[in-house]
């Protein structure tokens, strides 16, 4: 069953069976055009006879036996095969070159026929037999003298037409065999890269993904499979080295709080004595607690907004306003820590998007409190708004500690913290993803540029909404 629900062997007889429909086509065609030729040449060659004929009996009496008797040896000698019947114009017969060669006629139809003045064509069955029989009007100036009959047997066309089937019958088998075992040939060659590819696709798995296929000409088909193929695989390999970061990731940041919380737990049932002391252990319990809650809902954040379940309420936002509300809300962050936090807003304009307020705040305030959170004390955090190039640019920079630019394209990873910044107050690594998914669920984008010990600026682009507006 493999075998026939195979490619190759269907390809072949697809092959097959088109170049036999076509040699088929072709075969009927040449025995119809010879058919056709065969008939057409008995057709002249009986309106000859009837021709010369006529020319004998013009003005002779067709009472003659003389005249009827010289046809005969003439149609005899010429080896036409042909015989002739001259009737009367009343249908009567009068000569016949061979006696009963010629079916019977009724008078009437055959005295019509020469009153009609048109020959007639026409096959007769007789004795297994086919008759080619020509009814030719016989007339002297405009009056109808008789009709001479003139027929002849089909059997050596159909001998030749006999002849050609046999030869297409016998013929036919040889080069299908051998156009089959070509088609074989050449659907094994052209299927060879598959297998290959089946092969090796078969080898791999998840442990293996860094494997590629031979890449080939990339100009046929087989060549760009390949190259699709090792795309995908690539692609695969990448998804699955996140999804293994993001798992040993995520289970390093739940396995902190979780010892913390292990640990002093221990500690008060053992040790603990003291009321005040077991206030603190809850307090730093309940710390841990909150810790691994955060993780968990911006866990379940990213994975809604890759399975594209989280929900967003589209409305127009000011973007004045909204930053005015995070500028606000930043100054009292940065209090405790002594950072300054200034906005800048443009002075005549009132810039809006279409979007979701609360993600597009989430999205803003973690880019402040991170900028609040790496800026030593006494540093300062910038917002700055304004539109350009037909986008609103809202820019958070800071006097942090900055970074080195091979972390750049790398900040916005799952759980990717980079190492100088661990004796600075640290997260979880997901705030920075939480940012980028935002605003690229608003069709907007992200920029960020940074040296080490000046600081970060963050600028986010995003789509104005039409109904942007000035003020006078």
């Amino acid at each position: 069953m493999f075998f026939l629900r195979s490619i190759r062997f269907r390809i072949t007889l697809w092959y097959v069976l088109t170049v036999a429909l076509i040699l088929g086509a072709s075969g009927v065609f040449w025995y119809l055009s010879l058919a056709r030729t065969l008939q057409t040449e008995l057709d002249d060659r009986l309106l000859t006879i009837a021709t010369n004929v006529a020319e004998q009996v013009q003005g002779a009496p067709l009472q003659d036996s003389a005249l009827c008797r010289g046809l005969a040896h003439e149609l005899a000698l010429s080896g036409a095969g042909a015989f002739v019947g001259i009737y009367d114009a009343q249908g009567r017969l009068w000569c016949e070159t061979l006696p009963d060669a010629l079916p019977d006629e009724e008078a009437p139809v055959l005295a019509a026929l020469a009153e009609a003045g048109q020959p007639r064509y026409q096959t007769i069955k007789r004795n297994n037999d086919a008759l080619r029989i020509l009814d030719q009007p016989l007339l002297l100036g405009a009056a109808v003298h008789g009709i001479v009959r003139v027929g002849t047997s089909e059997k050596p066309a159909q001998r030749i037409l006999d002849r050609l089937t046999l030869i297409l019958l016998l013929s036919f088998p040889l080069p299908l065999a051998a156009l089959a075992l070509g088609g074989w040939f050449l659907a094994d060659r052209a299927l060879a890269p598959v297998e290959d590819i089946t092969q090796t696709i078969s080898q791999i798995n998840t442990d293996s993904l860094s494997r590629r296929l031979p890449q080939g000409d990339e100009r046929n088909e087989i060549g760009r499979l390949v190259k699709n193929f090792n795309h995908m695989l690539e692609q695969l390999e990448n998804s699955f080295r996140r999804m293994r970061q993001f798992a040993a990731d995520a289970s390093h940041e739940l396995r902190t709080p979780l010892t913390v919380l292990r640990g002093e737990t221990e500690v008060a049932l053992r040790w603990g004595k003291d009321p005040e002391e077991l206030r603190q252990v809850l307090e730093s319990n309940l710390e841990e607690i909150d810790r691994m809650g955060r993780i968990i809902d911006d866990l379940l954040l990213l994975a809604k907004s890759e399975a594209g379940e989280t929900p967003m309420t589209i409305k127009r936002v000011n973007l004045n306003q909204l930053l005015h509300e995070l500028a606000m809300q930043g100054k009292i962050l940065g209090e405790n820590k002594g950072i300054a936090v200034s906005f800048n807003l443009p002075e005549k304009a009132v810039l809006y998007t279409d979007g979701d307020e609360l993600r597009l705040h989430q999205m803003l305030l973690n880019l402040v409190s991170n900028g609040i959170k790496y800026t030593p004390t006494g540093g300062r955090v910038d917002l700055r708004l304004i539109r350009a190039d037909g986008q609103a640019e809202i820019s958070v920079s800071d006097t942090g500690v900055g970074m080195e630019a091979e972390h750049l394209q790398r900040i916005f990873d799952r759980f990717y913290r980079i190492d100088s910044n661990l004796t600075l107050e640290t997260g979880a690594g997901l705030g920075l993803s939480i940012v980028k998914w935002i605003i690229e669920a608003h069709h907007g984008r992200i920029e960020v540029s940074s040296k080490p010990g000046e600081g970060s600026c963050f600028k986010v682009y995003l789509p104005l909404a039409a109904a942007d507006t000035d003020i006078d």
